[in-house]
């Protein structure tokens, strides 16, 4: 694949994300929901894929990434970049330089080649870095301490309704029926996909037009479920990545994930692990999230992680809400973490990332920390839980304590 130049991105011409709320974006990191024409976003319930595809909204990013500019949307990409770490962007760019075979590049579509599918938000747990966007049990939580005058008309409940969407629709899932021929790799992330059980019918209705060998699969499970329909569907495919979202370890993890079970994460993975051992296609990952709550623990994570025989490891930056990544801590926040992630130990494997876990971290715009510490306190309150009991020196880092 020829690109125009070192700063492009191909995911504009092949690729299209859904939302947990049935809206869709270029990508998972885009700022910006797709709109029409009128300037209303496109809902997947009821637009059609060569309608999102050749819109203005998509004919004017094309524009930018071939004139070589970067897209405001792509913030995100940029940011990480800047701090020197591998992008999603670049990360694309390598995983399909030998599917795109295509090297002229217009302001029109391409065949659609990558779907990033977020089938509703429907999830078990209620991440503290998540919210009822992405998660209806962080979203039954907002409602229950909303006024009960209130309840029907707030964002919650509203997001708790719109992620429902792939249940009411049938639109949707004949777009993809009409796409699959195309299609060489897809990501299901969530809310938590194995809790889907539509998606698997999906894929059964690629092995059964007798493509999957063509298709590769990624999965971002929060590795609390063991879905019994996936071996069967899954050993037709040319390759299956589950990764496995594991931010921190032992109550620090039950802790930031709640209603998971640590030990039942260990062993699910285990299961797959086994799994794996007579399954050659099947590829075990972790994506590891860093944010305010995990980033003095990096070290014990990363020596977690060096013992699990994971096939590969990606950390994640982030982004949103703001007040939950690293780049916006206080800046004498910043000076700690910065001398504590310097001077821990490191399997050698992960020490250089942890440099630009740093260096993304030290580039942001350091805040006062209140906002932070609001939040924290909010769901510490709700929770009946304590970041002083759990985790001490983050607490004493950010000066925290529970009202």
């Amino acid at each position: 694949m020829k690109i125009p130049h070192d700063g492009f991105c191909v995911l504009p011409w092949i690729s299209l994300e859904a939302s947990p709320v049935g809206t869709v974006r270029p990508c998972c990191l885009a700022d910006d929901e797709i709109r029409d024409n009128d300037g209303n976003k496109f809902e997947l319930a009821t637009a059609d894929f060569s309608d999102i595809q050749h819109s203005n909204h998509m004919r004017d990013l094309r524009t930018e990434f071939i004139a070589g500019k970067r897209p405001e949307t792509c913030r995100k990409c940029w940011n990480e970049e800047d701090a020197g770490r591998t992008s999603k962007r670049m990360h694309t760019l390598d995983r399909l330089k030998h599917s795109v075979k295509d090297d002229h590049w217009s302001t029109d579509a391409k065949p659609l080649m990558f779907l990033d599918l977020k089938l509703g938000n429907i999830c078990n747990l209620k991440c503290r870095i998540c919210g009822s966007w992405s998660s209806s049990q962080f979203a039954a939580e907002e409602i229950s301490f909303t006024p009960r005058e209130e309840q029907k008309t707030s964002h919650a409940y509203r997001m708790l309704r719109a992620g429902a969407w792939p249940k009411e629709n049938n639109h949707f899932w004949s777009q993809i029926d009409s796409v699959l021929t195309d299609i060489r790799y897809i990501e299901f992330t969530g809310g938590e996909p194995f809790m889907i059980d539509q998606h698997f019918d999906m894929l059964q209705g690629i092995v059964d037009r007798g493509i999957a060998s063509q298709v590769e699969i990624h999965y971002n499970t929060n590795g609390t479920l063991f879905p019994d329909r996936g071996p069967d569907i899954w050993k037709h495919f040319k390759t299956v990545e589950i990764a496995f979202s594991v931010d921190d370890i032992g109550p620090r993890f039950e802790y930031q994930r709640s209603n998971a079970s640590w030990g039942t994460v260990k062993e699910n993975i285990g299961k797959f692990r086994i799994m794996r051992d007579s399954m050659p296609n099947l590829q075990l990952q972790c994506c590891t999230t860093v944010n305010v709550f995990n980033v003095r623990y990096l070290d014990e994570v990363a020596l977690w992680i060096a013992l699990q025989d994971f096939n590969f490891v990606y950390w994640n930056m982030m982004h949103d809400a703001w007040y939950f990544s690293i780049s916006r801590l206080p800046a004498s926040a910043k000076q700690q973490l910065t001398h504590h992630l310097e001077t821990c130990e490191v399997p050698e494997q992960y020490q250089s990332e942890i440099v630009r876990i740093v260096n993304f971290m030290n580039n942001g715009e350091s805040s006062d920390g209140e906002e932070t510490r609001k939040q924290v306190q909010k769901l510490d309150q709700r929770r009946r839980q304590d970041l002083q009991e759990i985790a001490p020196e983050l607490a004493r880092i950010l000066d925290y304590a529970k009202i």
